[in-house]
């Protein structure tokens, strides 16, 4: 402001080179003008003494702030999304000093472009690398999946923008920032940061914290973390209100908080968020392996504690969208040489999901770890190994797979019946599900009789109207249609 004092015009009008003196003469002259406020951080007080007034003057504001929109008409907003690959791979060649429109070059650009996203600071960094000759744009990918935090944090290789900060810089200045505050929406937006890390980046749903809160069994993240201690949510995050409802204002602060440096996305769907796929790789790879590690247990113990055995079609439909969460935590843990402690309720949940979602594989596994662990540490006859025996069972029959199905379920259904006694529910669960097991081998006349006991028994003890003993009807009149 006091340069633009300096102006002939200025001067002749009189104007001091202070900044209120040149807002008032900007104010009041009768010709056009143009101000450019280039990567603006204030979010509106201290920005706001600096507008002129007046509709003679036109001003631009570049920022990674979101909420400096609420000072620009909508009409005049223009978000700035990911480059179009073909322009991506123009800087990727340009910053390596590569002819541009060689084809043979383009399509060897065309893999890191799709890497980076298209995100232009870092092709024109890896552009640098490539000038430089710390790499070859054939082998840029090798050593990207090598030495990713050190290609994309490296101040040295500036590319062609003279911007002056590295990829992960950038990202390390705006946590800096946030940190730095010490405030609870800080708090929330470095707790959502290093969390949400070990989801996938994409279709991050705040349901998941809902649920998580309300189910009301969030207080452990592992049962140990290396060190002897449990490691728990913050208690803001899980926070009820006096109806029992999640209380959503801590975890939503943090969002805001995110969204205005830029650190996540909002997606159209209300409640539904996302990151850029390098912020969410940079988010992980900033932490230390202890930090890693609590993090991944809370995102753990928040995905598992939102899962619950309800069975609407919204809850459906819930379960269904967490796969590729659960998926993700599983692939960075691995990458990242995290052992995850066994949680019995983390590995039963999970494998609910996979196994309705369709996953018998995953299902499986989970699966037989449970019952493992369970036997190992609750006896072979204990209700919830049992319980456990009979889940595994039912994801080997979705796999087809009917001689281990028969062979455990048979083992649960006279452990239950020595144990639990003939007529106890899970007794009679473990009969219809051997009788299942049988319809499918189409061995019928086993089938009936099991079917024919089962109804009986739930009769006698439920009453002919129950839910269950109409099940039990409806499974023996399958039987008898199969046998024609």
């Amino acid at each position: 402001m006091r340069d633009i004092a300096t102006d002939p015009d200025a001067r002749a009008a009189g104007v001091e080179q202070t900044p209120k003196s040149v807002i008032q003469w900007l104010s009041r002259i009768g010709h056009d003008w143009f101000i450019v406020f280039d990567n603006a951080t204030s979010d509106s007080g201290g920005l706001a003494a600096y507008l002129p007034q007046g509709d003679r003057g036109n001003i631009l504001f570049t920022s990674q702030n979101l909420r400096l929109a609420r000072h620009v008409p909508r009409e005049a907003r223009i978000e700035l999304d990911d480059m179009e690959e073909e322009d991506a791979i123009s800087l990727l060649l340009k910053s390596s000093s590569m002819d541009e429109h060689s084809t043979e070059w383009r399509e060897a650009a065309r893999p890191i472009v799709k890497e980076l996203c298209c995100l232009p600071l870092a092709l024109d960094q890896a552009g640098a690398a490539i000038a430089a000759g710390l790499c070859s744009i054939d082998d840029y990918l090798t050593r990207y999946s090598q030495h990713r935090r050190e290609l994309l944090a490296d101040p040295t290789f500036k590319g062609a923008s003279n911007y002056g900060r590295a990829v992960y810089g950038t990202w390390d200045l705006s946590f800096r920032a946030i940190h730095v505050m010490g405030t609870e929406a800080a708090e929330s937006a470095i707790f959502i940061l290093q969390t949400f890390a070990f989801f996938h980046h994409e279709n991050i749903a705040e349901e998941i914290i809902k649920r998580a809160a309300e189910a009301g069994s969030t207080e452990p993240a592992i049962g140990d973390d290396g060190n002897g201690s449990n490691v728990c949510l913050p208690p803001q995050l899980v926070q009820l209100d006096q109806r029992g409802c999640w209380d959503p204002l801590f975890f939503r602060e943090g969002i805001r908080m995110l969204l205005s440096y830029s650190l996540i996305k909002k997606v159209a769907v209300t409640g539904i968020y996302s990151f850029h796929p390098l912020v969410h790789c940079w988010s992980r790879d900033r932490m230390s392996h202890e930090g890693r590690q609590i993090s991944s247990s809370l995102a753990s113990t928040l995905l598992a504690s939102s899962i619950t055995f309800q069975f609407m079609t919204a809850d459906f439909g819930f379960r269904g969208a967490l796969i590729p969460h659960i998926r993700a935590l599983g692939n960075w843990t691995t990458e990242l040489g995290i052992e995850m402690p066994y949680q019995d309720k983390q590995y039963t949940n999970f494998s609910f999901a996979y196994n309705e979602a369709g996953y018998w594989k995953e299902a499986g596994q989970l699966r037989d770890q449970v019952v493992q662990k369970r036997k190992q540490m609750l006896g072979e006859e204990h209700p919830d190994t049992l319980a456990s025996m009979a889940s595994l069972a039912v994801t080997y029959c979705n796999q087809g797979r009917w001689k281990e199905a028969e062979e455990l379920e048979v083992q649960v259904m006279q452990m239950c019946k020595r144990i639990l006694e003939e007529e106890h529910p899970s007794t009679l669960t473990s009969m219809a599900n051997l009788a299942t097991i049988y319809r499918n081998q189409g061995r019928w006349k086993e089938a009936e009789e099991l079917d024919v006991q089962v109804m009986q028994m739930r009769k006698r003890i439920l009453g002919e109207e129950h839910p269950d003993t109409l099940t039990s009807m409806g499974n023996l009149a399958a039987t008898y249609w199969n046998q024609g």
